[in-house]
């Protein structure tokens, strides 16, 4: 009737249990302490505004010295530059979409621009590429250097393994001549303002200090200066010098070396630093070059008054390839995404009503109208061969890349089956070859065949509505499933599809 009498066993372990108990309970005691003396300490802080009123403010603490970035409300008018000013950016196969977002960004503000655009790339930018870019603004130029500081280039962190040699290939903006100013840009920026300040009358560098991750910069002990963000550099005509250029090269090489562990986290920006650092500087408003990060922390994401927003972090363009979670960067994709799906579209619009090859009305031209015969239309040129059929006009319709060049990978071409098809079919009667308008670059380096008409429709997602009526309008056709049901349903309402004969 009464329990097991306790042994001296059980004892010691409830007395080992009290005592783990009470370390335990004076060590939460003591964190709770620590953590109280800290907030009391922040409570007895002046506060200083990061965004309301940002004048220059450096003192010390128990971390680095810190420098609060200035930001204006000014809003000044967008000038062309001019010939004597020139931007600069670096970018590959992966960035395209980027520098298209830069390049309609910088077009939008300043509409009728003349200057130079020079874009070092690291040979992945392919003929179809630039064809696309110089469509967009003609005075682009390709320089894909070959730079002898390779096999030296550190890779002893995230950053510098991820930048690689790409990044650094924008000091080679040191070797332009001829110019009042080169701006040196990232291609992961948009430009939403006047820029017009950083080719101002000066011979300064001109830079803005590099903050997201807190509201305010750092000051380098190498550098005695902050840290400058190399997203966007104003660099005058006076620095464009052989010695510069090969100062900077120095600078890369032993860009190992440990200087600073502000700057040794970088890449680019640690050797642009180094370069600066006994350089005259003008430290510019963060309105023109503001991180994404601090858009969202300290702006509550707003971009008012903002001349130049960078996407610093993982890139919009590629967050598909980003495992969900992963990344604990603060960002925006949907502001890069809205503003350049906005410029896109207002771009492509406008190039396809200016193509000679726009929408027109089939159904009231043609020698075949009048006549009994119908329009045939297939997917390939063989098709047309083997019907037999007395047609008014034969109809091929290109639906995608891959129909041209398939797993080629290079240089577009025609399949070699479809040659001799395609001349034939052109000798015989008239032959209009239909493609989606982004194809257009990829038809004009493969070549047309003799004889032959090309025609286009402006169809491409996220713009084409899906199973939407087209309108009467040249504008973006409807999308019905697939490409090739869209290109079906689109070539059937433009040739009229009463009077047409579809081949499988």
């Amino acid at each position: 009737m009464f329990g097991r009498r306790r042994s001296q066993q059980d004892f010691d372990r409830l007395r080992d249990q009290r005592d783990l108990a009470r370390r335990q309970r004076d060590r939460l005691a003591q964190r709770l302490k620590r953590v109280s003396n800290q907030l009391s300490e922040e409570k007895a802080k002046a506060l200083l505004p990061p965004y309301a009123r940002l004048d220059l403010l450096t003192y010390r603490d128990d971390g680095p010295q810190r420098y609060w970035p200035q930001r204006d409300s000014v809003r000044t008018l967008a000038v062309d530059p001019g010939s004597h000013v020139a931007f600069a950016t670096v970018a590959n196969d992966r960035f395209l979409p980027g520098l298209r977002g830069l390049l309609l960004s910088l077009l939008s503000v300043y509409p009728d621009l003349s200057s130079s655009f020079v874009v070092f790339h690291d040979g992945s930018l392919n003929q179809l590429d630039q064809a696309e870019l110089l469509e967009l603004y003609p005075r682009i130029s390709f320089e894909a250097p070959d730079p002898s500081w390779v096999t030296v280039l550190p890779r002893d962190s995230a950053n510098r393994e991820r930048i690689g040699v790409l990044g650094y290939l924008n000091t080679y903006a040191l070797s332009l001549r001829g110019y009042e100013r080169v701006i040196v840009l990232d291609s992961d920026v948009l430009v939403f303002g006047s820029l017009d300040r950083l080719w101002a009358p000066g011979s300064a560098f001109r830079v803005v200090i590099d903050c997201g991750a807190n509201p305010y910069g750092v000051v380098s002990g190498h550098t005695g200066r902050p840290v400058i963000n190399s997203g966007l550099i104003s660099i005058p005509g006076c620095a464009l010098t052989d010695t510069m250029f090969t100062r900077m090269q120095a600078l890369i090489r032993s860009s190992a070396d440990s200087v600073c562990p502000y700057l040794d986290l970088f890449a680019d920006q640690k050797v642009w630093n180094q370069l600066l650092m006994d350089q005259p500087v003008e430290l510019l408003p963060i309105n023109f070059n503001c991180n994404i990060k601090y858009v969202v922390q300290f702006l509550e994401g707003c971009i008012e008054g903002l001349a130049l927003v960078h996407f610093a972090g993982p890139k919009p363009w590629l967050r598909h390839e980003q495992l969900r979670g992963r990344s604990k960067s603060v960002t925006d994709h949907w502001l890069w995404i809205r503003t350049t799906r906005r410029l896109t579209w207002a771009w492509r619009l406008r190039q396809f009503q200016a193509c000679s090859g726009g929408l027109t009305d089939w159904a009231d031209s043609g020698d075949w109208k009048g006549t009994t015969r119908p329009a045939v239309a297939a997917f390939h040129p063989q098709a047309l061969l083997d019907s037999g059929q007395q047609a008014a006009s034969w109809h091929l319709v290109i639906h995608s890349a891959e129909q041209l060049c398939p797993a080629c990978g290079g240089q577009p071409r025609w399949p070699a089956d479809w040659m001799p098809g395609l001349n034939s079919l052109a000798e015989q009667q008239p032959l209009t070859l239909w493609a989606p308008f982004s194809l257009r670059h990829l038809l004009q380096v493969a070549g047309m065949p003799a004889g032959a008409e090309c025609r286009f429709i402006l169809m491409e997602l996220p713009f084409s509505a899906v199973d939407l009526t087209a309108s009467a309008q040249p504008g973006f056709a409807p999308w019905s499933g697939s490409a090739e049901a869209s290109m079906r349903r689109a070539v059937s309402q433009q040739l009229g599809a009463s009077n047409l004969h579809w081949l499988v």
